[in-house]
């Protein structure tokens, strides 16, 4: 959460995100509105993270849902074995999703790293290209078994594509919200000139 607050808060600095999550709270120099923000977030998935937690392979039989004690906090709420097996498991689906986000940001960071020193005096081919060119790799491979596993029938095939699917419509919305920010702001969305650092 302190991560996830500190990159929001520099995204608000840097006008990649709205401006007031780049406000650091006068007493505490915290990032609050940021924290407050990641935590509503974090509690909503949590929520839809447990919802069908019995979803896919790991529905209970109709006789164990039976077998329940019959109450408001026991067993209300559950489908029938045929209709949780249909649906996907959630606590699955919001962990794979936050997993393919990690690996999209390792293999952006290795990728950068490579980019980055390029063609610079202090170049390494080891700590340069050949580290992170393994970490870009191995973050593709795993980012590539979302699709491979349901193929390959190793695993449910609902909440990998499912995961992927959030994935999608996140990055979409992130890339609509840049584009209508910069435009906004009149910023460059991709650097014209290099700038030489001094």
């Amino acid at each position: 959460m302190n991560t996830g607050a500190r990159v929001t808060y520099a995204m608000g600095k840097d006008d990649e995100a709205p401006e007031h999550f780049g406000i650091l709270h006068a007493g505490s120099l915290s990032p609050r509105k940021a924290i407050w923000t990641l935590v509503a977030i974090s509690a909503v998935i949590g929520v839809i993270a447990v919802s069908l937690v019995f979803g896919d392979a790991g529905a209970p039989t109709d006789a164990a849902i039976k077998a329940l004690p019959q109450g408001l906090f026991s067993s209300w709420g559950y489908l029938s074995h045929d209709q949780l097996a249909a649906l996907p498991n959630s606590l699955l689906t919001i962990t794979l999703t936050s997993n393919f986000g990690t690996f999209i940001l390792y293999a952006l960071s290795c990728l950068l790293c490579i980019v980055a020193f390029h063609g610079r005096p202090d170049y390494s081919f080891v700590r340069h290209t050949l580290i992170p060119g393994f970490g870009l790799l191995a973050n593709l491979v795993c980012m590539a078994f979302y699709l491979i596993s349901p193929v390959f029938g190793l695993g449910t095939f609902k909440e990998p594509l499912l995961a992927l699917a959030i994935s999608a419509i996140w990055g979409i919305y992130g890339a609509i919200y840049f584009l209508r920010s910069s435009k906004a702001k009149g910023k460059e969305i991709l650097l014209t000139s290099k700038v030489m650092a001094e």
